[in-house]
């Protein structure tokens, strides 16, 4: 029967997690080609370049063709806008010309009109109304005549000739009368008022031939104005995508970005289960990551912290940090960032939620630049240190219902007694003297010899136990169901002891006695420790091996719960993994908290 010592002296808190070593400065060099193309070459991996040093160079052939054609493109589109900008000063110069001769027509029409109102139409007139008054003197002074050869010839001085001859002149003047006055009297009823509408009619037209002519003019610079444009945008589109492959064939030689040591993006394809290989001749898409320049002066760990101990990590907590490549060396971090989200998890752990936390190791850049990106590493997270707590091996604690006991030995005798358990780490419990603010009687002090995995020595002891607490916990259930009103949910038992941290407070839900206030993370319906360690126990040989537990999620605390480091993991150290985690303790190992 092994024992150890209950002790009194420094107390630290701990979380420990696994991660993986990454760049806290990592340039990712991306193929920036639309659609796909080809490596040329590419610098060999572990190259140690500077910034602005061209690292990889992809295939421009089809680029080039396409810029040459689009070079012919972009001159033509220069040429039809300086041919559209042509004719729109044409078409402003003919605007010009047009409306100059229409406003021409229009003035010409007016001094016509001006003319015939004050020139023309009282010189007709005038002249029409003179030959009127002369017919009518010659008319008058004929009539004399006629009269005076009429009275000669009575008298025998005239022949009768002479007066017919008179006679016919006196009718021709007659004639001649009549005709200027039918001349005067149709200038004015008719000639007079047809030249002054047609000459107003025509100051008209003139007028509205000014305005076709402006409207005309106006549309069909419109027209040249939208050609112009047209060809302007044209133009521009067809320089853009010169420019652009300008910008493609340019991106076909990528530069390092920073200073850094060239590491080939070899990644599995998300979409299917093949291998990227990064390599001379190998095809890449757009956006694919070829490069990564990782800062090997500055490395952190990415690392996940689980939901029930998130919590308790803050910024700037200091971590010590052992990476798998180099056994036996300890790095120095601090905790430089925390996520305030889960990280996305899908299939069987979609409902496990973990947290990113990066860590920047802080020791100098000699001793850093050993390290690459990708090691695998753990880091220990101090969550917090007391110098004086009373402390007992967590393989010393049984956990029976919601109950812990211990069996001091003493004098050859053994005694079962139950305690409260407050905080733990990897290895130890603490045992609280102070509960509420309250001083507290642990029952038990520094130097009592607790006995090392008691259920292998004490099975009947711990029956007994766990039939009495049964018993008890039964009782409160059925109190419970009397006292829950006919309606509603039924109550929830509670307590007078404290709950693993030390205070009081109800049972844990699921019917889980052991399990502090509010249940163990992830609910209370998971299998007992004994129950999950007989599933994995393959070899029945009572002992859990890393290859056991390889495809369980236990492989990533294994070490943390195999206490006494001898490489396997008993059903006590199991227990006792599964109390520092009902105990509300930040330790890194074990499995998630049983259910019973």
């Amino acid at each position: 029967m092994i024992t150890d010592a209950a002790k009194l002296g420094p107390f630290e808190i701990t979380v420990t997690e696994r991660g993986t070593l990454d760049s806290m400065k990592n340039a990712v060099l991306s193929s920036k080609v639309e659609g796909a193309t080809t490596i040329i070459s590419i610098v060999p991996e572990g190259t140690t370049v500077n910034a602005g040093d061209l690292v990889c160079e992809l295939d421009s052939s089809t680029l080039t063709d396409k810029e040459t054609a689009q070079e012919i493109l972009v001159v033509r589109a220069r040429a039809m806008l300086e041919q559209a900008n042509e004719g729109l000063a044409i078409q402003k110069t003919q605007n010009d010309s047009d409306t100059a001769a229409s406003q021409l027509k229009y003035d010409l029409a007016k001094l016509d009109l001006e003319k015939f109102l004050n020139g023309d139409l009282v010189q007709q007139v005038e002249d029409l109304q003179a030959a009127v008054k002369l017919a009518d003197e010659t008319l008058s002074r004929t009539q004399e005549s006629c009269k005076y050869i009429r009275e000669m010839t009575q008298k025998g001085y005239k022949n009768q000739n002479d007066l017919e001859s008179e006679e016919l002149v006196l009718q021709r003047n007659e004639l001649d009368k009549k005709s200027a006055e039918t001349k005067l009297r149709a200038f004015k009823d008719f000639t007079q008022k047809r030249t002054l509408k047609e000459l107003e009619a025509n100051s008209v037209e003139f007028a509205r031939e000014i305005e076709r002519t402006d409207r005309k003019g106006k549309a069909a610079l419109a027209q040249k104005d939208a050609e112009v444009e047209s060809c302007r945008l044209t133009l521009e589109v067809e320089a853009k995508k010169l420019e652009r492959l300008k910008d493609q064939i340019a991106a076909c030689k990528i530069r390092a970005s920073q200073d850094g040591q060239v590491v080939y993006a070899n990644v599995k394809d998300g979409r299917s289960s093949d291998q990227i290989v990064i390599m001379e001749g190998a095809s890449v898409r757009e956006r694919q990551a070829i490069i990564n320049l990782p800062d090997l002066d500055n490395m952190k760990v990415n690392a996940r912290i689980h939901e029930s101990r998130i919590s308790q990590v803050q910024a700037n907590q200091k971590v010590t940090v052992k990476v798998d490549a180099y056994p036996g060396e300890v790095f120095n971090g601090i905790v430089d960032s925390v996520a305030s989200v889960p990280s996305s998890t899908g299939g069987f752990a979609r409902d496990f939620k973990e947290y990113e936390a990066s860590v920047k190791i802080v020791d100098d850049a000699e001793k850093v630049n050993k390290l690459r990106p990708g090691l695998t590493a753990s880091v220990e997270i101090l969550v917090e240190r007391r110098p004086d707590v009373l402390q007992v091996p967590v393989q010393a604690v049984v956990t029976v219902g919601n109950r812990q006991f211990i069996f001091i030995a003493k004098d050859r005798h053994v005694k079962t007694q139950e305690i409260k358990v407050g905080k733990s780490n990897e290895r130890m419990l603490e045992i609280p003297t102070k509960i509420d603010g309250k001083d507290y009687d642990p029952k038990v002090k520094e130097g009592d010899e607790v006995v090392m995995n008691p259920r292998s020595h004490f099975k009947k002891e711990i029956d007994v136990l766990e039939s009495e607490v049964a018993k008890e916990q039964a009782k409160l259930r059925a109190k419970a169901a009397d006292a829950a009103p006919t309606q509603g949910p039924p109550l929830v038992p509670k307590t007078d002891q404290p709950t693993a941290s030390g205070q009081g407070g109800p049972m844990a839900a699921g019917g889980n006695p052991g399990a502090p206030a509010g249940g163990p993370p992830g609910g209370g319906n998971r299998p007992d420790p004994a129950t999950r360690f007989k599933d994995l126990d393959k070899n029945s040989d009572g002992k859990l091996s890393k290859d056991e537990v390889a495809d369980d999620r236990m492989a990533a605390r294994f070490d943390s719960m195999d206490a006494d480091a001898d490489g396997l993991v008993t059903l006590e150290e199991m227990k006792a993994a599964s109390a520092r985690f009902r105990a509300g303790g930040g330790g890194a190992g074990g499995p998630r908290p049983p259910a019973n």
